[in-house]
């Protein structure tokens, strides 16, 4: 997620080029206004990829660091803007201090600024590749960062035709959030989000996205290892729970039904007992012909208890079930969310 940055290495490789040309009381010799005529000649785009040369050479990764962009698969020049950015992997508290203060209450995953990139280091086993994917994201938060307005524009065509043939009820939810809190950066976020999440992309954007990653399918393929966790969860959590409400509905029929013609037996045996006792049966025909009427039903009734307390017991063993799955799905969550542990503190969002 992107917040519009401070271009700094643009700003200080200009005012250093100034220094240079006015920092001495001499005259240049031929050699210098050369050196000058060629500075002058170079693009806002070539004096930026300058100093993102400068600032990756000067940046230290730590080992995890660099396992993470290793799995990656950048290209040279996908590495150098990695690099360039500094990224950072942090612990839960100091990845809180870098987000600004927001009433946005998204999970946050990672964040680019001020030509920055941080990082949370989520430790869960189980979500093995966010991490990657989530650094992949922010990588091309930074390439948006650098593109010139007519770059963008281009983009923006090609994004928006890839995007409408992939759009969910979903990824609408997300946009209309980026809208709200983000504004004016929601081609910057399809940019991020395409070249990460989705396969099979336009050969145009294809193109472009090859410029920063050697395989880009290997990043899709690491978002999708973890992506389809959490929607496994999602859907047996949703059969589980439309199951269990047609149980319920099931069982609230049965029971009182089961009920009332309980009662109603035992009110037709004790009238069958007293006719029986007050000789009221001409013929043992007779007799046995009620009597099993009255024995079928306690049969019939019999059976339907059985199926009630089926019903019951599947009820409980996929409500244990559903119980589970949202304990496993609290744990996915609680392990991607910073901000878990300080239920006090403000919600706070990066872009």
């Amino acid at each position: 997620m992107k917040k519009k940055s401070i271009k700094g290495f643009l700003v200080l490789a200009i005012l250093g080029l100034s220094l240079v040309a006015c920092g001495t009381g001499k005259a240049p010799d031929a050699n210098a206004r050369g050196n000058q005529s060629k500075t002058e000649k170079l693009s806002k785009a070539e004096l930026q990829a300058q100093a993102d040369e400068k600032a990756a050479k000067a940046y230290q990764p730590t080992p995890e660091m660099k396992a993470i962009a290793e799995k990656i698969g950048y290209t040279p020049k996908g590495r150098v803007l990695f690099d360039a950015s500094q990224p950072e992997l942090l612990d839960a508290e100091s990845f809180n201090e870098k987000l600004p203060d927001s009433t946005d209450s998204r999970t946050i995953l990672g964040y680019y600024d001020h030509r920055k990139i941080y990082l949370y280091h989520i430790q869960n086993r189980d979500l093995s590749g966010i991490v990657e994917v989530t650094a992949a994201h922010e990588t091309l938060h930074a390439v948006w960062d650098r593109l010139s307005s007519r770059e963008r524009e281009e983009l923006t065509e090609l994004l928006e035709a890839a995007y409408a043939k992939v759009k969910t009820e979903k990824t609408e939810s997300m946009l209309a959030d980026y809208a709200k809190f983000e504004l004016g950066q929601r081609d910057n976020e399809l940019h991020s989000y395409l070249g990460t999440e989705y396969r099979n992309l336009s050969p145009e954007l294809e193109k472009h996205y090859a410029k920063y990653f050697k395989d880009r399918d290997k990043i899709v393929t690491l978002f999708e290892s973890y992506q389809t966790k959490f929607e496994a969860l999602e859907q047996k959590s949703a059969q589980l729970t439309a199951e269990l409400t047609a149980l319920k509905a099931q069982i609230d029929t049965d029971m009182p039904q089961y009920d009332t013609d309980v009662a109603n037996l035992n009110a037709e045996i004790e009238a069958f007992n007293a006719r029986a006792q007050n000789y009221y049966y001409a013929s043992e025909a007779d007799f046995y012909a009620d009597r099993n009427g009255l024995e079928q039903r306690a049969a019939e009734l019999a059976a339907r208890q059985t199926q009630i307390n089926i019903n019951i017991d599947h009820y409980n063993t996929k409500t244990a079930e559903l119980n589970q799955i949202a304990l496993k799905a609290s744990e996915f969550n609680q392990s991607i969310d910073s901000k878990a542990g300080e239920p006090n503190q403000p919600d706070k969002v990066a872009k």
